[in-house]
């Protein structure tokens, strides 16, 4: 008899499925129901995003190009008739904070005074006062199919979905219109950045709360609040798609890493004599300067600033472009793999594990691939044929296994 192995090379891969939005919304509903006893005055969701190419480039004045995924995030909410909060969270019992109802008041909050998965809600309604919006206390249930630990940017959608709640339950009215989402954007941004004390730059809010479905959406952030350019996303009707791979590693140290890698690029911006470093990335001549560099840690992240701002250019082109199929996404997917050897190599940023799916989607055949997020785990986005993302996964579940790494899974974009 042939021996049980831990890994048959044709074993099922594990897919993260997305939730139909009705599906979503009746998990929302049935969560505040049982907690809370009553039905929600309404449930409003918001979804994850995905880094196409642009890594690192929002809180450096550079250019992102991110899509929401059909991954969301679904808050039930009312309004009650004091300023207390009260807040359930389906997935609460695997994160840190309270793993029941937490609750507090409008009017006790206070910037970087919570820590825990509830600050992101509750920091989002601190930015509303602060920016001069108020309403009453909320009664709130979240329930969400973005996986936890993927990249996703869950946090995000969960300050994007506070906002819109809060917006609709407050009568401010500023969530049907271009201005008002950009605004809502910007309320999410602060309270990431000055509620939480993450210095992130803002793509995922603004991704969240402004990027339609089938579209991918370049965020400049050399301008504040950041305009926005569409593009149309045309994979799906040539027979691509995105394979997101959550590697299943992730590392303490990425806050601390993440807060470093910052440091090096302000350190960086002030050698060439700008403010960031993405003000001269297109500059005739600047990745000479770059070059001019001593510090080879500084000079290595300042060069990824620049060649990933002009990938970020490239594919803007390539999606703009009106030339064969074949050429534009062949060229998408190069820039894809040049995009991951400099965060590998440049801004050191990417875990092993991430290497290795990468480098299994290339032999698989795959159009392109890399690494996104913070990084030193996390997840990878894969450009490859639909016909092909079963095999791929296969293939790339194989790869981190025979490693040692933990199962990998796996989502379609």
């Amino acid at each position: 008899m042939k021996p049980v192995t831990a890994f048959e090379p044709h074993a099922s891969v594990a897919w993260m499925p997305s939730w139909p939005r009705g599906q979503g919304e009746l998990q929302a509903r049935e969560l505040f129901g049982r907690t809370f006893g009553a039905e929600p005055d309404g449930v409003w969701s918001a979804p994850g995003r995905v880094i196409i190419i642009g890594e690192h480039l929002d809180y450096n004045a550079g250019r992102t190009m991110s899509a929401a995924t059909p991954h969301r995030t679904f808050l039930a909410a009312r309004p009650r008739s004091d300023s207390r909060i009260r807040i359930v969270f389906d997935q609460a019992t695997a994160l840190p904070g309270t793993d029941g109802v937490w609750e507090g008041d409008l009017d006790d909050l206070a910037p970087e005074g919570l820590s825990g998965w509830h600050a992101y809600a509750t920091g989002t309604l601190w930015a509303l006062r602060e920016r001069g919006y108020d309403g009453p206390g909320l009664d709130m249930a979240a329930a969400t199919c973005i996986p936890v630990g993927a990249g996703l940017s869950g946090w995000g959608a969960m300050e994007a979905v506070t906002v819109l709640a809060a917006d609709a339950l407050w009568g401010l009215s500023l969530g049907g219109t271009e201005a008002g989402r950009l605004e809502l954007a910007e309320v999410a941004y602060e309270a990431q950045n000055r509620y939480i004390g993450t210095p992130f730059g803002g793509l995922d809010q603004h991704t969240s709360l402004r990027c339609r479905d089938g579209e991918a959406i370049t965020l400049s952030f050399a301008e504040l609040p950041p305009p926005a350019t569409r593009y149309a996303l045309p994979f799906r009707e040539y027979g691509l798609t995105l394979l997101i791979t959550r590697t299943a590693h992730h590392s303490p140290l990425v806050d601390d890493q993440f807060i470093m890698r910052s440091r090096e690029c302000a350190a960086a911006a002030r050698l060439l004599g700008v403010d960031f470093v993405g003000r001269m990335a297109e500059e005739s001549d600047a990745l000479e300067r770059v070059d001019g560099i001593e510090d080879g840690d500084l000079r290595r992240r300042a060069r990824h600033i620049v060649t990933e701002l002009r990938r970020v250019r490239a594919m803007e082109a390539e999606l703009a472009s009106t030339a064969p199929a074949h050429d534009r996404f062949t060229e998408i997917g190069r820039l894809m793999y040049r995009s991951h050897a400099s965060l590998e190599l440049d801004f050191e940023v990417s875990s092993p594990a991430q290497n290795r799916a990468v480098d299994a989607a290339y032999r698989a055949g795959a159009l392109g691939s890399r690494m996104f997020g913070a990084g030193l785990g996390g997840s990878t986005i894969t450009l490859v044929r639909r016909t092909d993302a079963e095999r791929t996964a296969h293939r790339i579940r194989e790869a981190l296994h025979e490693a040692g790494d933990a199962d990998p899974e796996f989502l379609l974009v």
